[in-house]
């Protein structure tokens, strides 16, 4: 139904944001899947993840479209009782499926960090942040799942035209689950945002490619942020009675923070298409060894330049993609030494 006449209606917005966020998750996550499986061949648990959160966010932004011709962004007065009964089910499906596109996102960057560096403290670390994940997710499922007395009536929730037949939690109850739940992912964002910086201002002497590294591994910043401003509306905002009219605004916030994510954890995989452009990285390699074919001293045994064109082929562990090669090769010569010299696992 078009409520797009109706007062102070901004359902437009919904449409709009959630078309863009689509379409740059499915070029970023396109482009992940193309190097991985066309140019380095190297297609990860960590890949197979990201597709599953990508259809996840997927179907939450799609669904998020959907309701607005269910009233989301609507004065609910205008909506009918059947097209709002509809919105509420729709709003249950959907924070069911955030929890676990979330989830999957996170544990998608918690697979890619072995192959950034392979280190017993990255390990303990992502161990313990997998756990808290599989338990926030498991935890905030769950209580939405049962935070009534008869199953179906999650599907009423909240509506005030079909209210539930038997009991359920309060609203403030709720929120305060959501708002745990938030806090929670802030912490593990943040933890997921500093580990890759860590490994690479650790494994790297401070330079000019060190610093551009570590500000495209800083967007994950916006992701943080987005998570606090969805905690901030949560806690703040009143959205009853009129919940089709508010809700769209903790939407958008909701949908940026699982899309922005993914995006954060597909850019450290796009450093081959990166290696593509003119001026980049061949030339200065090429400098060092004239394409002798000569294993690289400035690089330590482990990488070998095999040609002046656009590639460089890794051995010894050390593979001939993205990840890794931040470490062993990307920087060039001019920017070694490394801190660590003993890189051979990283």
């Amino acid at each position: 139904m078009d409520f797009s006449n109706t007062p102070d209606y901004h359902g437009s917005r919904e449409i709009g944001l959630n078309t863009w966020l689509i379409a740059f998750s499915t070029i970023f996550y396109g482009l992940r899947l193309y190097v991985r499986t066309a140019m380095t061949k190297s297609p990860g648990l960590d890949d197979w993840l990201a597709g599953m959160a990508y259809l996840a966010l997927l179907f939450q932004s799609m669904t998020d479209i959907h309701s607005v011709s269910l009233g989301s962004g609507t004065h609910q007065y205008y909506i009918p009782q059947d097209l709002l009964d509809e919105f509420f089910k729709t709003l249950t499906v959907q924070t069911l499926v955030y929890f676990w596109a979330v989830a999957l996102v996170r544990f998608a960057i918690l697979a890619f960090l072995p192959r950034l560096a392979q280190d017993r403290s990255i390990t303990i670390i992502s161990w313990t942040v997998a756990v808290i994940i599989i338990a926030q997710t498991l935890g905030a499922f769950t209580y939405k799942l049962t935070e009534c007395h008869l199953i179906e009536d999650i599907l009423r929730y909240e509506n005030p035209g079909n209210p539930p037949h038997g009991q359920c939690v309060g609203v403030d109850d709720q929120n305060k689950m959501m708002v745990g739940h938030g806090i929670i992912g802030i912490v593990v964002d943040a933890i997921l945002l500093f580990l890759p910086i860590w490994v690479i201002c650790t494994k790297m002497m401070w330079s000019r490619k060190t610093l551009q590294i570590v500000l495209v591994l800083s967007v994950g910043v916006f992701a943080v942020t987005t998570g606090i401003i969805r905690v901030i509306l949560i806690e703040t905002k009143t959205f009853a009675p009129d919940v089709t009219y508010e809700m769209p605004s903790l939407g958008i916030w909701t949908n940026l923070e699982g899309h922005v994510d993914l995006w954060c954890g597909c850019f450290p995989a796009l450093q081959p298409i990166l290696r593509k452009l003119p001026g980049k990285l061949p030339g200065k390699l090429c400098g060092a060894t004239k394409g002798s074919g000569q294993p690289n001293k400035a690089m330590g045994s482990n990488v070998t330049q095999v040609t002046c064109e656009r590639n460089v082929t890794y051995r010894n562990g050390v593979d001939n993609e993205s990840q890794r090669g931040i470490v062993s090769a990307e920087m060039g010569v001019e920017d070694r030494p490394m801190r660590n010299q003993n890189t051979s696992t990283v």
